[in-house]
């Protein structure tokens, strides 16, 4: 007997097929995005948005409805146009998290100057061939969901429509809703009630919500010590940078070889200079820096030296104390640990609420989320000012809804354990 075999788009298509159209779908993002750069994310916004989700769940519906028996409708929904579709998907993602990405608002000049800026790489989520891929990828599991509702239904295809139907909505919600999300930054100065913010472009707007600074707090780490190079200002030793952190008076460390006695240290210190002498006082008021008074021993200068070493403050210079010719102790600007903004957050609706917002702990109020983005870090931890970054995203609740589907499928297959075929045992 002679064995047969398959040609190429001889039916039933398999996954040579697959990547064959996904990658179609990918030479067409790529073309356009030679030709017309990447997606202008405003173009799209509402009700551009919504003209577009409406006619995609229509050709959806009309393709289920009136061409599902058609082999290529039938194939689309089937798992060798889905496993390519995804797996150029993921290359796509892993592209995108290995290439530098920047927003949207930058221009195509100011990218790196690479032949990557041409394919899209360096604003990914914006590129036709992303997008376009993303649309393939929804058009597969919108038929592959329709044509489950023609079998014959069980309850385990609960599990089923809310994994299906949740990543749907996650997904579109998230590629229709892009163009519909605004970004502000809003700066408050601590007392001061704040209702304008500044969106990408520079432009100031009003917002329908305004931010009290009610209080404003920074926690820093302690104080560290390094050794640094005189002339190019880096942290020795050169190919292992050292430092300590402070851990109280009386303790020694050793530094590039330089035995380091921790005499003395000040919180909230002022410089007192008489001549050539640096000293160090308590004061405890705005601007005050922090200091640590050391005694330096190595065998190569003799005597110690002993002296005081200082990050400074918007008032006061830095400080740092010669070893020799060639090295000396400096401190670097101390690490924040945490800052918190106490706000009190008004919308034109009439809502009022009281809020400690933080960074990864975001305030969300009606349909924005107020982030902790900065401070006024010339001040450092005197700073009486904080930004604030305000997202508003309509589509966010629809992103949710996907989210929380997804999570519940999951639960539901969980619990409900693998599908059991029958066997002659049970049938008896």
């Amino acid at each position: 007997m002679e064995k047969s075999s398959r040609k190429i788009w001889e039916h039933p298509w398999g996954y040579v097929e697959g990547f064959i159209v996904a990658s179609g779908v990918l030479l067409a993002g790529l073309m356009l995005q030679l030709t017309l750069g990447n997606i202008d994310k405003a173009a799209f916004g509402f009700p551009v948005n919504i003209i577009i989700g409406a006619l995609f769940m229509v050709g959806l519906l009309s393709l289920h409805f009136f061409l599902r028996r058609k082999k290529v409708v039938r194939w689309l929904s089937g798992v060798s146009s889905t496993i390519p579709a995804i797996s150029l998907l993921l290359a796509v993602i892993v592209i995108m998290g290995f290439t530098p990405q920047f927003s949207d608002h930058v221009s195509r000049e100011q990218l790196p100057p690479t032949p990557l800026r041409g394919l899209g790489w360096y604003q990914m989520t914006t590129s036709w061939p992303f997008v376009l891929l993303c649309f393939y990828m929804l058009t597969i599991l919108g038929l592959t969901t329709l044509r489950r509702t023609t079998k014959k239904k069980g309850w385990r295809d609960i599990g089923f429509y809310l994994n299906h139907v949740g990543l749907f909505l996650a997904l579109l919600g998230g590629m229709l809703g892009s163009g519909d999300m605004k970004r502000y930054t809003m700066s408050v100065k601590e007392g001061s009630v704040e209702w304008r913010g500044t969106d990408q472009l520079g432009q100031v707007h009003e917002l329908p919500i305004a931010i009290q600074l009610d209080t404003f707090m920074i926690e820093e780490y302690p104080p560290k010590l390094v050794i640094i190079d005189n002339q190019t200002g880096r942290i020795l030793p050169a190919d292992r940078p050292e430092a300590y952190m402070f851990e109280g008076v009386g303790k020694t460390t050793t530094l590039a070889g330089n035995q380091i006695e921790i005499l003395d240290f000040m919180a909230d210190a002022a410089i007192v200079r008489d001549s050539n002498i640096v000293n160090f006082v308590h004061m405890p008021m705005e601007g005050a820096t922090s200091a640590i008074k050391v005694r330096v021993t190595h065998p190569s200068i003799g005597q110690p030296v002993e002296g005081w070493v200082s990050n400074g403050s918007y008032i006061y210079p830095y400080e740092v104390l010669y070893i020799d010719s060639t090295k000396s102790v400096a401190m670097p600007v101390q690490e924040v640990r945490k800052y918190t903004s106490k706000v009190t957050v008004y919308t034109k609706s009439g809502h009022v609420r009281k809020a400690e917002i933080e960074v990864n702990r975001p305030l969300s109020i009606e349909n924005k989320v107020v982030y902790q983005y900065s401070y006024d870090e010339t001040r450092g931890k005197y700073s009486q000012v904080s930004i604030f970054e305000i997202v508003t995203d309509p589509w966010l609740a629809v992103v949710y809804v996907g989210i929380f589907m997804l999570l519940a499928g999951a639960l539901f297959m969980f619990i409900a354990g693998p599908r059991q075929e029958a066997t002659p045992e049970r049938c008896l």
